[in-house]
């Protein structure tokens, strides 16, 4: 490629990084307007007087000092359990030779198509049945379970792609399988791991509607839930509003940052297989 090609493919890069960051920057700027007024006056504006007022508001009338600590539960545990039931299926359908293996690898592509309006109903059944209705298991469970297709076919494809002579020697050396996949196999999955770290934290950090459902206890109630609390019935504190939703998009951009090369070498393994 030419020089004057590669400066275009850097600029159209660089329009697209700025189009998908702006709403974000958008959003930050204008919670520290100060009312609704100035937002819908002068929306593409610098604030006249920059104030953490908002913030100070988000984190009172949100109470979002307790919800952050349900989200940290529900996403932290969610999330690993999706990598632990995520990774060991993902090593049996890959290695593993079972009758209808490639039956069960197509119902976890079914599990990815189902619309999660489809199951509500049954599911907020057997949460019932099972004692777990209004408390975080109520979506920690389901979380998992929403998540793990994609993370099972994630872990198949890039077990698939690594050689098979990787288990042969292993099994030359008297290496068993479970510690063949504790010992050697995991370890060399960590792109694998912190793709499917990343998708799970997401999915499950930004969940409102089994969360509105699932949980009336509001001790236990997760953050976006707790954005409900800055709208009324004939107004909505957009100021506050957006000062919350840029906190709660704080942690979730520091968990990228911290796996960013890792999940972009685990996608482009699977992709390659």
């Amino acid at each position: 490629m030419s020089r004057a090609g590669a400066g275009l493919k850097r600029a159209a890069w660089l329009v697209l990084a700025l189009l998908f960051l702006y709403p974000m920057f958008w959003m930050t700027l204008s919670s520290f307007k100060s009312s609704n007024v100035e937002i819908f006056g002068h929306p593409f504006t610098v604030p006249h007087q920059i104030s953490f007022a908002n913030y100070q508001k988000a984190i009172r009338q949100g109470n979002m000092g307790s919800y952050f600590i349900n989200s940290l539960w529900v996403t932290g545990l969610s999330a690993a359990a999706v990598v632990c039931l995520g990774a060991w299926a993902g090593f049996a359908l890959s290695k593993g030779r079972f009758p209808l293996r490639k039956i069960w690898l197509g119902l976890f592509f079914v599990g990815m198509i189902l619309p999660v309006q489809s199951y509500l109903i049954p599911l907020m059944g057997l949460l019932e049945t099972f004692g777990v209705h209004d408390s975080l298991w109520a979506l920690i469970l389901p979380y998992t379970a929403q998540n793990l297709p994609v993370a099972i076919l994630l872990f198949v494809a890039y077990f698939a792609s690594l050689p098979g002579e990787l288990e042969e020697a292993a099994k030359l050396d008297g290496v068993g399988t479970a510690r063949f996949y504790l010992r050697i196999l995991l370890p060399v999955a960590r792109p694998a791991v912190a793709t499917v770290v990343v998708i799970a934290c997401l999915n499950t950090w930004n969940e409102f509607l089994m969360a509105m459902l699932f949980i009336v206890d509001p001790g236990m109630k997760t953050l976006p839930v707790g954005m409900i609390a800055f709208e009324q019935s004939h107004n909505t504190d957009y100021p506050a509003l957006l000062a919350g939703l840029s906190l709660i998009s704080l942690p979730m951009l520091m968990v990228y940052a911290i796996f960013n090369r890792q999940v972009i070498r685990g996608v482009i393994a699977g992709a390659v297989k």
